[in-house]
Formats: structure tokens, C-alpha cells, sequence
């Protein structure tokens, strides 16, 4: 049965493939405060609309022409050096404004995406959706704040809150296209510690039959989610070095020489890797996914190398062609390609 949904973060990397999806069969209002760009399902379901979240005048209007029936919110702020009040004002605050709204509208389901963001330590076993926070910058302070606002609001309707690791898909490039460039131009891969640390992706397609699944569920529901058989780092990428048949190896950092480098290359602007990165890059961060199973019976269909694989053909194909504007679709500065490359680290 087709329904009317309203998306927020359209525009973006994870928001553009949503609309894709859900535009088949549904009525898709997709919304960001980004000029409209063109969906590639040319679906005559899809209506565009610029608007702010934090923008709450201009949201209700939105709610008062147009009947909704679920809200999927991908829309987030995750860094902003020139304002960085903007992570709370879009993470929070427009999340605030969107229940209130679906709560004066009778929209009846309110899909969140979260992020393992708001787990900041070095975790020996996988995290279970009870664990407390350990976030320490604002992102995913802000996304966590956004969590219990959510499932403490008086909004009558359904809910499902999905925590994501890292989203991966191939129109995703931003931190992606300099892993992907140093195997296509056989340059090595250099790990920090003894790359033992496992980091969980999810792959956007995987997630979002999971958003399609909890459509219908009843309840205030939060489900961690994320790939299966989470190997360590070095194994992951030294599988993508083999699918490319790339001469690159595995290289390894002293940890405290790394994230001294990472800082230095950080001040220079050769990389765009925060502390959170830099952290997540030494450290284990596996969600425990058995409640989404279980409760959805939903089952990831890529691991994380069957994902960067796709991904990195994909990569090869589009080369040189990418025009896109959104920060998580459009090519990385790539001078530390140019600076390794020769260095011929």
C-alpha cells in the first residue's frame, strides 16, 4: 500500500538513495536545505522542497499542505568549524521541531538515523543498545541528546532509532575516494597501531530494508545495526587490495607517531579526519546487532568487504565523471594522494 513520506536530508549521500528507494511504490516529499537535484529513478512520485529544519515556520507549512504518513530523518549536521552551534541547532533543535510537527499532525511513524558516533571509547566486546555514551564531541553528544528526546516525547506515533557505524554506498566518497585512489594507484595503505581494531560499516542498501521493515512496527523501537563477520581492519582492506590486484600493502604506524602525523596532516589540510576519526581508526566499535534480527528478521546481505569492493569497482567506473555538491558524495582534496605518491611511501 502506498503511503506519503516525508525525508529529510535528500540532498545527501544516504538521503538520495532513500527517496530512490521509497519513491518506487511510495509518495516521497524529499526535503533539505540544499537546492533540489535530480533523483536518477526520474520518479514522478518524488516532490522536492528547500527547507532548514531548524526552520520551524517554514517546516509547519510543509506539514499543513501536505499529508504525511511517516517521517524517515536522515537530515544531521556533523561538523561545521564556522558555526559550531549548527551540530546542536540541526541535530537537536531540528529534531525537535520535526516531533513537535509529527506530533500536531498525526504523522504516525518517525524513523531516526543515529549513528555508533555516540561511542567514543575503545570497546573489547560488541556494544549492546543499553551501553551508556561515551561521546565526546558534539556530533555524537548532539545525536544521542537527539536519541532521548525522541524516546522521552510526548508524540503518540511509532518510532524506530536506528544506530548506523559507518554508512557505505557507492555514491558515498568524501574519506572514501583516498582509500579508494591509493589501491588504484598501487600506493600503500598505512594502518595505525597493528590494525587488529575492528570498525563495523553498514551498507546503505542493508540499511535501508531495514528503514523499509520498521515501517509497520509498533512501538518506541531502537535497534543497533550493522554488517556481519566484522574482521579485523587489515584483513578488510588487504581483501581490497587483492580484489584490485593492486601492489599496495599493508603498512603500519606506531600508534602515538600516527595520531601525532594524522594531527599534523589535519593542520595542514591535507586530511579532513577529527578526533573522532582519528580515535575510531585505533580503536574496536562493533554494535551488537541481535535485537534487529530478532526483532525485525532482518539480515545484512554484505560484510564490510563485500561492500568496499562494490564500492571501489563502482568508483572506477565513474572516475573523473563525479559533479556532485553534497560533502559526502563529492571528491576528497586528494594533496596527500599527490604528497605519498611522491614520497612513494
Amino acid at each position: 500500500m502506498s503511503i506519503n513520506i516525508l525525508i529529510t536530508g535528500s540532498c545527501g549521500f544516504l538521503g538520495e538513495e532513500v527517496v530512490n528507494f521509497f519513491s518506487i511504490e511510495n509518495n516521497v516529499l524529499a526535503l533539505d536545505k540544499e537546492d533540489p537535484i535530480k533523483y536518477s529513478n526520474n520518479s514522478k512520485n518524488i516532490k522536492t522542497l528547500k527547507c532548514d529544519i531548524r526552520n520551524f515556520d517554514k517546516l509547519e507549512e510543509i506539514f499543513d499542505e501536505n499529508k504525511i504518513d511517516a517521517l524517515i530523518h536522515c537530515a544531521a549536521e556533523i561538523l561545521d568549524e564556522k558555526n559550531p552551534n549548527e551540530v546542536w541547532e540541526t541535530n537537536f533543535n531540528g529534531t525537535k521541531n520535526l516531533l513537535d510537527l509529527c506530533e500536531k499532525y498525526n504523522v504516525k511513524k518517525f524513523v531516526f538515523t543515529s549513528t555508533f558516533s555516540i561511542f567514543e571509547k575503545n570497546y573489547d566486546s560488541p556494544i549492546d543498545e543499553k551501553e551508556p555514551s561515551s561521546a565526546i564531541v558534539d556530533y555524537g553528544k548532539s545525536k544521542y541528546a537527539a536519541e532521548n528526546l525522541i524516546l522521552s516525547h510526548t508524540y503518540q506515533g511509532d518510532i524506530t532509532i536506528f544506530r548506523c557505524p559507518v554508512v557505505i554506498g557507492k555514491k558515498r566518497l568524501d574519506k572514501l575516494a583516498i582509500l579508494f585512489e591509493m589501491v588504484r594507484l598501487n600506493l600503500n595503505i598505512w594502518l595505525i597501531g597493528d590494525g587488529s581494531n575492528r570498525i563495523h560499516f553498514i551498507y546503505s542498501l542493508d540499511l535501508i530494508n531495514a528503514i523499509k521493515s520498521s515501517i509497520q512496527l509498533k512501538g518506541k523501537n531502537l535497534f543497533n545495526i550493522g554488517s556481519d563477520n566484522v574482521r579485523p581492519i587489515n584483513e578488510v582492506f588487504t581483501s581490497l587490495l587483492n580484489h584490485a590486484n593492486s601492489n599496495g600493502k599493508i603498512k603500519l604506524f606506531p600508534k602515538n607517531l600516527g595520531l601525532i602525523l594524522l594531527k599534523f596532516f589535519n593542520l595542514l589540510r591535507l586530511v579532513s579526519l577529527g578526533p573522532y576519526h582519528q580515535r575510531m581508526l585505533i580503536s574496536n566499535c562493533v554494535l551488537n546487532t541481535d535485537r534487529i534480527k530478532k526483532k525485525l528478521s532482518w539480515l545484512p546481505k554484505y560484510t564490510n568487504e563485500k561492500m568496499l569492493k562494490e564500492c571501489y569497482d563502482h568508483y572506477l567506473l565513474t572516475l573523473g565523471k563525479n559533479k556532485e555538491k553534497s560533502s559526502s558524495k563529492k571528491m576528497p582534496n586528494l594533496r596527500i594522494i599527490k604528497i605519498l605518491k611522491f614520497f612513494k611511501f
